[in-house]
């Protein structure tokens, strides 16, 4: 079978069989919440939709909504058999518009009133966004409108993005008195810091087609029947590859974002000797399909 008919038996199964696992927002809380929905791939074989829900208000994240997003990370963290995680927004209120995630709830920072109360704050954002980088295995961002502010910076947070073409992506926080911070500090590693000044420093929005070219996003979609396909394919590609390796593969990549050219070769070379300290099994049987091929 080929890879391409084997990846598209997976994304087919995938939007067939999702499976709603135990939701980790509360019915009782008011407004929005976050939801896990797992996604049956093939034996021993999973993936994952998180959804921040926050209808009336573009999906923004409070104190309950980061903390739920920190439970759901932590519950998916020690599922064996995940293979991908696709982060999203829920759909948002008649009349407003689409979101990913809006930013922070700007009146429970108006309500701050000490640097005690607002590191604790800021440092929920922050665990939020370490929760999602990890998750063992990849994480998508889906996004359909507004990525704002906190949206940014937990959009940032995810390894892979994808966006529709009428999204928007801005970090409005001086024009409210405070300074982007804690995971607006990945933006230059993506961005360049040149751009991340421009989107900082003049708190302005960009389009979806923008962020492509500045690599702030991975691939732009004309609407959300395309997102959805193209989530699917990246979901069942992700899913052929050695479920190993690819874990192995996510902990080297924030290596590498965090240390000298010499130290990620390094890290690089242990990884790839740590593949092979059972003796090669999953690259072997991997290599196998190729071998035998060639044959």
């Amino acid at each position: 079978m080929s890879a391409r008919r084997r990846s598209q038996q997976i994304s087919d199964h995938l939007a067939s069989s999702a499976i709603s696992s135990r939701p980790f927002s509360l019915s009782s809380i008011a407004p929005g919440g976050v939801t896990v929905t797992k996604h049956k791939l093939g034996p021993g074989s999973t993936a994952a939709t998180i959804t921040v829900s926050n209808p009336r208000k573009l999906n923004i994240v409070n104190t309950e909504i980061l903390d739920q997003l920190i439970e759901a990370c932590n519950g998916l963290s020690s599922d064996t058999d995940l293979r991908a995680v696709v982060l999203t927004g829920g759909k948002t209120a008649h009349g407003k518009a689409p979101s990913f995630v809006g930013g922070a709830d700007i009146k429970e920072m108006h309500q701050l009133s000490s640097s005690d109360e607002a590191r604790t704050f800021i440092t929920r954002i922050h665990r939020a966004c370490s929760a999602l980088r990890d998750l063992p295995v990849p994480v998508i961002a889906k996004v359909h409108g507004f990525s704002l502010g906190a949206g940014l910076e937990i959009l940032a947070a995810c390894d892979l993005r994808i966006a529709t073409k009428n999204s928007v992506f801005g970090m409005p926080e001086v024009k409210v008195g405070i300074p982007s911070v804690v995971e607006a500090a990945l933006l230059p590693g993506l961005i360049g810091m040149g751009r991340t000044r421009r989107l900082l420093y003049l708190a302005e929005n960009i389009d979806a087609a923008e962020a492509e070219r500045w690599g702030l996003v991975e691939k732009i979609v004309d609407d959300e029947a395309a997102l959805d396909a193209v989530v699917d394919d990246w979901v069942a590609r992700i899913a052929e590859m050695g479920p190993k390796a690819i874990r192995s593969q996510k902990r080297l990549m924030q290596k590498w974002e965090n240390s000298s050219v010499d130290e990620g070769i390094e890290a690089g070379a242990d990884a790839f000797a740590e593949a092979f300290t059972d003796g090669g099994k999953e690259p072997k049987a991997f290599m196998a399909r190729f071998v035998n091929r060639n044959r």
